[in-house]
């Protein structure tokens, strides 16, 4: 399908840039000999030739008619070429015309015939033809019609050179474009592996860019697709368990009456599972666009303070202890534009992971500081931390780390944390403490007015 675009592509588009350039080669060609025709406008050399030469003629047999009469003008006439005297006549009139007097003879006024009285010398009057305009088409050349006003070898050769120009200018024009057709064909039917901008030679244009644009199109495209591809397989494996659970408290109820009581506590355990799986994953895929759901300016301080002290009730089961540090002053502001609940959600996800990996005795450090144009959260346990190498991937959904201390989380907290703080335009960092434990950096920007 995708060839079959491209060559309809290549039957239209490239012929109509090949004969549009095309044509308006020639109609330059046209335009240009049309001006230089009116601008260089000039007589012909044939013509200033013929002019003196009647001149000369009709001047002589003026003076010869003149003092000598009819007998004198026949025989200079006698020495001329039988092909001008076919062009001079000369009858008797005794008076002239009205207005019959010697036309001038000048460039750009030639006359088709001149006519001129003569009073002999006996007293007689003769009237003289000469016949300018014959002569004129006996020495101009015999004109040969071109097309296009232009001479067949020059047609042929500019033609040519021109329909040549133009094949080359829309080949290369639509050959990319032929390749883009094609690549988007490919993308449309899956194949997002296809790259655009090593084939495009050593081109350096738009077309070009708009080759590695597609390329960045195509990578970031394949990237989506795969992450979703990895969130819908571990989606589908983290519901497969409580599902099986359900079906196997279901099962035991009906073989067993007497444990129905026993089959509804797991019931109602493993939905509750699912309830808050569920709820996670919803949280996750709001915080997916970078656009940010009902905005407003909070007080992070705040939002901080309330998240820790929710924490800290919590933690005298495990006794663990949750201390918080900021800068306070009078000039002091915590200000952030963006939406408080799911800022909120990011915040308690990281507090409450390092209370999960916190044993009875232990700290957790929770500090709030300007760093910048940030406001920068830090949260320090003091647990087992995290294996170097799997730092930058406890951000990604269903990723748990190994440990007693771990609990029956679902790894989805800290992917909800990063996904918030990128669409607050903000930064998550992970590192781990000395001796021992992990720290987690929010950082998001601080309105100022």
């Amino acid at each position: 399908m995708a060839i079959a675009s491209g060559k309809r592509l290549r039957g239209r588009l490239f012929w109509k840039i090949l004969f549009g350039f095309w044509f308006t080669f020639i109609a330059i060609t046209q335009v240009l000999w049309v001006v230089f025709t009116f601008i260089n406008h000039h007589e012909p050399p044939e013509s200033g030739i013929a002019r003196r030469f009647v001149k000369l003629q009709v001047t002589s047999a003026v003076s010869t008619l003149h003092f000598g009469g009819m007998p004198a003008l026949n025989a200079m006439m006698a020495d001329w070429p039988d092909g001008d005297r076919q062009y001079f006549s000369v009858t008797t009139s005794m008076v002239p015309a009205e207005g019959e007097t010697m036309q001038a003879l000048e460039p750009g006024n030639t006359p088709k015939e001149i006519i001129e009285f003569v009073q002999g010398p006996n007293g007689q009057g003769y009237r003289l033809r000469y016949n300018v305009e014959g002569l004129m088409n006996e020495y101009r050349p015999k004109s040969r019609e071109h097309m296009f006003n232009v001479p067949t070898p020059l047609l042929w050769i500019g033609g040519l050179g021109g329909l040549l120009f133009s094949a080359v200018l829309a080949w290369n024009l639509t050959r990319p474009m032929l390749q883009m057709r094609r690549a988007f064909g490919r993308v449309a039917q899956g194949d997002l592996s296809v790259r655009l901008f090593d084939s495009m030679g050593k081109r350096h244009d738009e077309l070009s860019e708009v080759a590695r644009d597609f390329d960045s199109m195509a990578e970031r495209l394949q990237v989506l697709v795969k992450a979703r591809e990895e969130l819908l397989h571990d989606v589908s494996h983290e519901l497969r368990s409580p599902l099986a659970r359900l079906q196997l408290a279901i099962g035991l109820a009906r073989q067993n009456p007497l444990n129905v009581e026993t089959s509804l506590q797991r019931i109602e355990h493993e939905a509750g599972r699912l309830d808050k799986m569920i709820g996670e994953l919803l949280a996750l895929s709001r915080t997916e666009s970078r656009e940010i759901p009902d905005e407003e300016y909070f007080d992070l301080h705040g939002l901080v303070q309330a998240v820790v002290n929710d924490a800290r009730y919590e933690a005298q089961l495990p006794g663990v202890e949750i201390t918080m540090h900021s800068e306070t002053s009078d000039d002091s502001d915590y200000t952030v534009k963006g939406n408080a609940e799911l800022m909120r959600r990011a915040v308690d996800n990281v507090v409450r992971n390092a209370l999960r990996f916190s044993a009875r005795g232990q700290t957790i450090n929770v500090s709030l500081a300007h760093l910048d144009e940030y406001l920068q959260i830090e949260v320090a346990d003091q647990g087992p931390g995290v294996e170097e190498d799997k730092l930058s991937s406890i951000f990604d959904p269903f990723v748990r780390v190994k440990s007693p201390l771990s609990g029956k989380g679902y790894g989805l907290g800290l992917a909800i944390t990063r996904k918030v703080m990128v669409a607050h335009d903000g930064k998550v960092d992970a590192r781990n403490a000395t001796p021992h434990g992990l720290i987690i950096s929010l950082q998001v920007p601080h309105w100022k007015i």
